[in-house]
């Protein structure tokens, strides 16, 4: 394969993803509102991306792909002109539809065969779109058929001459004539195809990658002529087209072909000079179809570039870019990074206050290129979530269960390589909710509770962190049961003391599972587990809370980016750390007055606000050292506060985060580590874990 090919797959492979998101979420949309009630610019955009699928498969000659979505196009033809009217087995077969296209996409791109159970779903769904046609075929009122008896002229298939010159650069964008051909050969028949040569160069001049020739094609098809047109829309800058009507002009034609036939007769058999004049009348003839013809074709390029026009001003300017590239550019930058930590060491050596003063800016402006490369990266989250409006509507009929689904703060940005990884797991907690926690509309009802279930999943920003929070009114989940659990399979001492928390951890252990019967969903204890492992990887948190016949809520705290973060740099004993500065409320000295707090409960006034302190000389086991002065720095998250008790502030950092590898992961209240100006090491604190450290400490 070509580089050019596989650029032009890749292009197809992202628009394709595209259409079929849009249309599972058009599909969604349709069907949380009453049919009657339905907009039908929803059903237009389901018919613009079926249009758009089966020509863009068009381009390159994917037939299963081109048949399959010109049947579905058909059914929402019919839809939108309120020839047929939209069902609940269509919404659903349609789902189908959206999700079988998946396949046959994967299957062309990767050049497989259709067979064994993708080859009966696509003779299913084959199946039932023909009888979907055939049962409105056959549905018609009579009157609709007389009227076809009245217009039996206008209903003939009508008679196209299409021509085509190909620019020269139609092969260098990727383009195949046989493609179009086929794709032609979907929505009518080619009665005939001759190729125009006379552009051809001399051998020598001819270069493989351009064009050179033109098609005239005779066609007969059922479709109007902005139809044909539309057939042609994705390689019209590529082509010079001009499409022709001929059934209107069928008898003046005939005798136009019986007259031409005489007169090349009298010509042939009369003399020269007569036969002279004559070429120089048809010369002129010829000279003004010609002109005629260049009129009409300039009329089409005209309409043409106005549609281009209009199109382009209503498309967003955004670009694709392989995210590759951009994580390969975020990897150069932290290096970046990483060595100006190294030249600002050695400017503030120098004490040259002009070097200190160049390094300060091209610090300036490395922070701002960062920045700038790491909001590439930050996509809403809406996007993501959409999807599991999918799962949500799937797994609600497959537990016979009426759920509602809401999303709240999809404009929230998280960094696209956190989104991905962090799928897996919202689709386990969402499942887990729909089974466990979302009664039956029964038991619902007997409750004094709506008989449909809810599920809201929201996105929201905090303290530099992503929140996000999976809430159903279900159930609930039992304390009680959960502790019997962990003691019948020896994970707690019976009679030991946990308080809430503790024991929803208990549902992160490998196997644990309080359900009494299996389903096809969930029940093994199987899956929590990887959950917490899996946001754990991302230096993300999950904690759950719920309340019994209320509801639960699951909580993920996740970072915004996983590459380069602002720090603050500290010394606790003869180690330095990062503190991250979003989680930084404010720093105060620590003064005789808070000592003499401190030494009494642990505890200073700030504020009138009492505020817990750790003292990270005890609590990582660090060698005292002598100061001149101690600081508190005063850390939140969520709605805690604590101060850390440290030796030295040296302020901000600019911070490469760097795994510590599997022999130091599990180092309690570290997220990572970071390489400083002069080459030492410094680790990164995980301030929600040091915040629950304290205060599950003074709770006991």
């Amino acid at each position: 394969m070509t580089d050019d090919l596989k650029e032009e797959l890749e292009l197809f492979l992202e628009d394709m993803g595209d259409q079929l998101a849009l249309m599972e979420s058009t599909l969604l949309d349709i069907s949380e509102v009453p049919l009657e009630e339905i907009d039908k610019e929803m059903i237009n955009v389901l018919f613009r991306a079926m249009h758009t699928m089966k020509g863009n498969a068009g381009l390159f000659g994917y037939d299963i792909i081109i048949d399959f979505s010109h049947k579905a196009e058909n059914i929402l033809d019919l839809i939108r002109n309120d020839q047929m009217s939209l069902s609940e087995e269509l919404l659903e077969l349609f789902l189908h539809i959206k999700d079988h296209s998946k396949i046959l996409v994967e299957i062309c791109t990767q050049e497989i065969e259709l067979e064994g159970v993708n080859k009966e779903e696509y003779d299913s769904l084959m199946f039932a779109l023909d009888k979907h046609l055939l049962n409105q075929k056959q549905n018609k009122e009579p009157k609709q058929v007389i009227s076809v008896k009245e217009n039996e002229e206008y209903k003939k298939t009508l008679k196209y001459r299409i021509d085509i010159s190909l620019k020269s650069q139609f092969f260098e964008s990727g383009m195949d004539m046989v493609s179009i051909l086929k794709y032609l050969s979907v929505i009518g028949s080619i009665t005939s195809l001759k190729l125009i040569d006379d552009e051809i160069p001399l051998l020598k001049d001819i270069s493989p990658k351009k064009a050179y020739v033109k098609f005239t094609i005779e066609y007969e098809s059922d479709e109007e002529r902005s139809e044909i047109q539309d057939a042609f829309e994705f390689v019209e800058e590529d082509i010079d087209l001009h499409i022709e009507l001929c059934n209107k002009n069928e008898n003046r034609l005939k005798n136009e072909n019986k007259m031409d036939e005489e007169f090349r007769d009298f010509v042939i058999n009369n003399n020269t000079e007569i036969q002279e004049k004559t070429e120089e009348k048809i010369q002129e003839k010829n000279e003004v179809q010609i002109q005629d013809t260049f009129k009409e074709e300039i009329e089409v390029k005209e309409k043409t570039s106005e549609r281009k026009k209009v199109i382009a001003n209503d498309v967003n300017t955004s670009l694709r870019v392989d995210s590759s590239k951009i994580d390969k550019i975020i990897n150069q930058i932290s290096e970046m990074v990483i060595a100006n930590a190294k030249i600002t060491q050695y400017a503030i050596n120098s004490k040259n206050s002009e070097f200190e003063e160049s390094v300060s800016i091209m610090s300036e402006m490395l922070e701002e290129i960062r920045d700038g490369v790491m909001n590439i990266r930050m996509v809403q989250v809406a996007e993501s979530f959409s999807k599991y409006r999918r799962v949500v509507n799937d797994t609600a009929k497959k537990l016979g269960k009426d759920i509602s689904f809401e999303i709240i703060g999809g404009e929230t940005e998280l960094d696209k390589t956190v989104i991905e990884k962090i799928s897996d797991p919202l689709v386990h907690m969402l499942r887990n909710a729909m089974d466990h926690g979302i009664e039956t509309k029964e038991i619902r009802e007997a409750q004094g509770k709506n008989p449909k279930g809810s599920i809201i999943l929201k996105a929201y920003p905090d303290a530099g962190s992503i929140v996000i929070q999976i809430i159903d009114d279900g159930a609930g989940i039992d304390k009680d049961l959960i502790y019997k659990k962990a003691i019948e399979r020896n994970l707690i001492q019976k009679n030991a003391h946990l308080n809430e928390k503790e024991i929803y951890n208990l549902l992160f252990q490998p196997g644990f599972s309080t359900a009494k019967e299996l389903t096809g969903l969930s029940g093994r204890g199987v899956g929590m587990d990887v959950v917490k492992k899996n946001i754990t990887q991302l230096r993300g948190s999950v904690n759950i809370k719920s309340t019994l016949k209320k509801g639960t809520t699951v909580t993920i705290g996740l970072p915004l980016t996983l590459a380069i973060i602002d720090g603050f740099l500290v010394k606790v004993g003869n180690s330095k750390y990062i503190i991250p500065l979003s989680s930084i409320q404010e720093c105060i000295e620590f003064t005789k007055y808070s000592k003499e707090q401190f030494s009494q409960n642990g505890y200073i006034s700030l504020r009138k606000n009492v505020l817990p302190i750790l003292d990270l000389i005890e609590h990582f086991n660090e060698e005292k050292v002598e100061t001149k002065r101690e600081n508190i720095v005063i850390v939140k998250h969520g709605t805690s506060s604590v101060g850390l008790k440290v030796d030295e502030l040296f302020g901000e950092f600019q911070t490469v985060i760097k795994p510590l590898g599997p022999l130091f992961e599990n180092i309690a209240d570290i997220s990572g580590g970071t390489i400083l100006g002069n080459g030492e090491i410094a680790l990164i604190f995980d301030v929600e874990k040091l915040i629950e450290h304290k205060i599950s400490y003074e709770e006991v």
